[in-house]
């Protein structure tokens, strides 16, 4: 068939990118399509004023099976990011971060004026019945909290 275009692929993200890998070391012809000025759609990173800007999900999940088949992940030479958030409130920039996993900065997170008192209790609510329903589910028993019904996350809190 030469070098006719057999599949077209429309959207150059990681999907797309990944399609169009596959294809070629299939050995099928194909054209990939991208509107924007760049391929990588949500996940990309930007050069602005000499500052890389990263947007789109910046956490990699490792196990899933496609970046396991396409990326070499010792070469990405990958870190941990601490989990919480510096959030930028009332002029001032305050770290909030879960209170299970860093205990010291649960009262630097309580005293932060981002949230309410109301909002941090409900969230801490929210966290230790996530954690009760986890070690429920690994120890075998189902949990009240995974198995109801779809809710959004605010009334659950």
């Amino acid at each position: 068939m030469g070098s006719e275009t057999e599949v077209i692929i429309v959207g150059g993200g990681v999907a797309g990118l990944c399609c169009a890998l596959k294809l070629e070391e299939s050995g099928v012809p194909d054209l990939l399509l991208e509107a924007s000025d760049a391929v990588g759609s949500r996940v990309r990173t930007d050069s602005v004023d000499g500052f890389r800007l990263d947007r789109g999900f910046q956490v990699l999940l490792t196990a899933y099976p496609e970046v396991l088949r396409v990326v070499n992940i010792e070469m990405l030479e990958l870190g941990c990011f601490y989990p919480g958030a510096l959030v930028a409130c009332d002029g001032g920039l305050h770290w909030v971060a879960d209170p299970w996993r860093h205990p010291l900065d649960a009262l630097r997170s309580a005293a932060s004026p981002v949230g309410t008192l109301a909002d941090k209790l409900r969230v801490w609510h929210l966290r230790r019945r996530a954690r009760q329903a986890h070690s429920m589910t690994s120890s075998g028993v189902q949990s009240s909290l995974r198995f109801q019904p779809s809710k959004r996350t605010d009334s659950r809190m």
